[in-house]
């Protein structure tokens, strides 16, 4: 949902000096969410069904890790409407992706950032090593436009999300993000119990701390029925990305289903959309449920809108969130 006509509370005031400002500027951006999958070819299937079919899949591939040897995989990268994504379908066992999917089913594993340079990439990997953050998982991988060079901090016990670097050739630049509802790319949402001490984890870390709100919402439905919940949310906002930080009150929510499912982490994407209703019945058509919905503001005038998610839980695990703004 959108923040707007909510006061804000911070849990503490972060003083970042010029130097740490620009040791985080990679933050402002995210390259890609890396999403961890069972079976690669029924989800680029499921989405390609919905219209998104900017997807390039890779096949099968091979991780080099530092001083733990390879993990085999199939890899696919994709674009909806400005969400780049890229699926990992974890072959070989005993490594990070498949105890992720193991614990939890598919979903969402991180977020990567890109910097400039190994050397920008060891240097931040410093900087969070002096904060106290280890790294899960370094290595690289050999695409046909050179080495691609990542990492993954263990930042998913107290950050709720695997934080990630990458530096290298953009393997999804040829990717426009079209999709058949034009649909256009506008937040990553996670779903957690408590935000005190996420928000503490990354203001510790000079990410922005979460304005909290709790606002009014109206015509709130779950499955399709009457509801009454209730949530707050939790906002960061790094240059031009949005995080919503939901955090449910009452129930039943999306929210307490995928903690419940899967655990705290990445829950949804946002996307706004032109159309709600026409939005609604394209999904619906196609055997996907509205599993929440309703409005936020004043109905009908400026600063209003409605929102709803689309429960897509059986092409990879994680839902989808559709955005429409009222406007003059």
């Amino acid at each position: 949902m959108e923040l707007k006509k909510y006061l804000p509370v911070l849990f503490m005031a972060v003083t970042i000096n010029s130097n740490m400002a620009q040791s985080v500027d990679c933050y402002k951006e995210v390259d890609r969410i890396v999403w961890i999958v069972a079976d690669l070819q029924e989800v680029i299937r499921g989405w390609q069904a919905l219209g998104f079919t900017d997807i390039s899949d890779y096949g099968a591939a091979t991780l080099l890790i530092r001083n733990a040897g390879e993990i085999d995989v199939n890899i696919a990268s994709a674009n909806f409407g400005g969400a780049r994504i890229t699926w990992i379908q974890p072959v070989s066992k005993d490594n990070p992706f498949s105890t992720f999917l193991d614990a939890g089913g598919d979903g969402a594993f991180g977020l990567m950032h890109r910097v400039s340079s190994v050397d920008a990439l060891q240097q931040e990997s410093l900087r969070l090593k002096r904060a106290g953050v280890g790294i899960l998982l370094e290595g690289n991988i050999s695409t046909e436009e050179g080495l691609v060079n990542f990492v993954f901090f263990d930042t998913q016990k107290d950050g709720k999300y695997a934080l990630g670097l990458i530096t290298g050739p953009d393997d999804m630049k040829q990717l426009s993000g079209q999709n058949q509802l034009g649909m256009k790319f506008a937040q990553f949402a996670f779903a957690i119990q408590d935000p005190e001490p996420v928000s503490a984890y990354w203001a510790g870390l000079d990410f922005p701390p979460f304005e909290i709100t709790h606002g009014e919402t109206w015509g709130k439905q779950y499955y399709g029925n009457p509801a009454e919940f209730d949530m707050e949310l939790g906002w960061q906002r790094h240059g031009n990305i949005v995080y919503e930080w939901c955090i449910p009150l009452k129930g039943p929510t999306v929210y307490e289903d995928h903690i419940k499912l899967h655990g705290e982490g990445i829950q949804h994407l946002g996307f706004n959309v032109a159309d709600m209703d026409q939005t609604i019945r394209f999904f619906e058509d196609r055997g996907f449920d509205i599993s929440m919905s309703g409005g936020w503001g004043d109905k009908g005038k400026p600063g209003s809108g409605r929102f709803a998610y689309v429960n897509t839980e059986k092409i990879g695990g994680e839902t989808i969130e559709l955005l429409w703004s009222y406007k003059n």
